[in-house]
């Protein structure tokens, strides 16, 4: 009683043509947000989606940030679809797919002939003594799970078939309740630091509004790039990972597709730049810092410049005045250029040379763009895929039944099967010909016995 009240309850939820359309839905909604991008600035969606020329004439910044499509998998509604498909696969699980699993376990006996000739497959055997304890023993030759009462036997196997509906759902539940987690508590920061500094996350692109970020302290030990080919193969950053009293408690050597992983927090390589360049004074053996600025946006090329009074790095003598130098640095490599004040090219250098007799270049000052990424809910979402892959399998195994009753000078043999009716038929068939072997081997003693 208490279950037909629940069902009666949850009568819209268990309905497979309303979890049809929540998952259409999700379908829609989670496409738009593969086409308008995620978490970007105002403005950014104030220049991609003005209103003067919307997309398809409606869609605009006004748009997109009043439904919250600029954040759309962390919206309230995104949720609410999301708890309801949990809902109803909840509902779902409970009122059908438990009940189906409980009845697959109890022996069903068959008593009347009617009930036979519904099966796949159904026959009619001449009842001769021991031929029921030969059926018995070939059904569980086929690995049947039997019961027997009297002059009834029933068999079933396959039960794993039955129970995979169930952790199908539950995969899928806790796919849901991942993302919702991760939602909430996540936080994504982006750094862009100079080799040996020691910082703590805290420029974040996106943070959870539960997500506490982590105290612990982060060290660039160095940062190099690998050449192949006179052009930059692969970025390398060691980090060390430092508690409250600097004392290491990891150190990896990270690189682009090989991050640093600690207590759920991931490092990533994702950029680089170069700050500035470090030169010496041989007069007064002091060592100063030029800063390096980009030549245009996004581009890996930087320019900075020598005046012509170079008593500005420190107080030594000049021999001779000196026009104001441009030096021109392109990629992360030891090689620059220098022009003079009207722009033409005089030389190209080595890090290491002189510029001037007094004045050269000891190194580039580089500094490592790191992508930190916490997701708590990654492995909760791993686990559910896992679990939705072998229970898909696993739900196409077939729940095979037989059924078998002794009715006077007769048997009444049947099975039926939910998948692989083929293989089915051929055990069904084998299974009735030894019978009829039997049969056919008692048969023939009678009659040397009446002889």
């Amino acid at each position: 009683m208490k279950l037909l009240k629940i069902q009666r309850y949850l009568k819209v939820f268990t309905d497979l043509k309303f979890a049809i359309f929540i998952l259409a839905l999700l379908a829609l909604v989670s496409s738009l947000g593969s086409f308008i991008e995620q978490d970007e600035t105002l403005f950014f969606y104030q220049e991609n989606y003005p209103v003067t020329t919307p997309i398809y004439g409606f869609i605009d910044w006004q748009l997109i940030t009043s439904l919250g499509l600029d954040h759309l998998y962390s919206t309230w509604w995104f949720f609410m679809l999301l708890l309801l498909l949990a809902i109803s696969l909840i509902s779902c699980t409970i009122t059908r797919q438990f009940p189906i699993f409980y009845n697959a376990k109890e022996y069903l006996f068959k008593k009347k002939k009617a009930s036979f000739l519904n099966l796949n497959f159904f026959v009619r055997l001449k009842s001769v003594p021991y031929l029921k304890e030969a059926i018995l023993l070939k059904i569980q030759n086929l690995h049947f799970y039997t019961y027997q009462k009297q002059n009834l036997i029933y068999g079933y196997k396959g039960l794993i078939g039955r129970i995979s509906p169930i952790l199908v759902h539950f995969s899928l539940i806790l796919i849901l309740t991942g993302s919702s987690i991760g939602a909430f508590k996540n936080f994504k920061a982006q750094e862009i630091l100079p080799k040996g500094e020691v910082f703590h996350i805290q420029n974040t692109l996106r943070i959870g509004i539960l997500t506490d970020l982590p105290r612990f302290n982060i060290r660039v030990n160095d940062f190099w790039a690998e050449y192949q080919n006179n052009r930059i193969h692969q970025f390398y950053s060691s980090l060390s990972i430092l508690d409250n009293f600097g004392n290491e408690l990891k150190q990896q050597t990270i690189s682009v597709n090989n991050p640093l992983r600690y207590k759920d927090v991931d490092f990533y390589q994702s950029d680089w730049n170069l700050l500035g360049i470090r030169i010496q004074n041989l007069n007064d053996q002091k060592t100063y810092e030029l800063p390096l600025f980009p030549l245009k946006e996004n581009t890996k090329s930087w320019v900075t410049w020598l005046p012509g009074d170079f008593s500005i790095l420190g107080e030594f003598k000049q021999t001779q005045k000196m026009d104001p130098l441009t030096l021109i640095f392109d990629q992360f490599e030891n090689i620059f250029f220098v022009y003079d004040s009207q722009g033409n090219f005089i030389t190209s250098k080595n890090v290491g040379d002189f510029i001037v007799p007094e004045v050269k270049i000891l190194e580039i000052l580089p500094s490592t763009g790191l992508l930190v990424k916490y997701d708590p809910s990654i492995s909760i979402i791993y686990l559910g895929f896992g679990i939705l892959m072998i229970t898909t399998f696993l739900s196409y195994l077939p729940y095979t039944q037989i059924w078998v009753f002794n009715q006077g000078k007769q048997y009444l043999i049947g099975s039926s099967t939910n998948r692989g009716k083929i293989q089915l038929e051929l055990e069904f068939e084998n299974l009735i010909r030894e019978s009829e072997k039997n049969i056919q081997l008692f048969s023939k003693s009678i009659q040397k016995l009446e002889k």
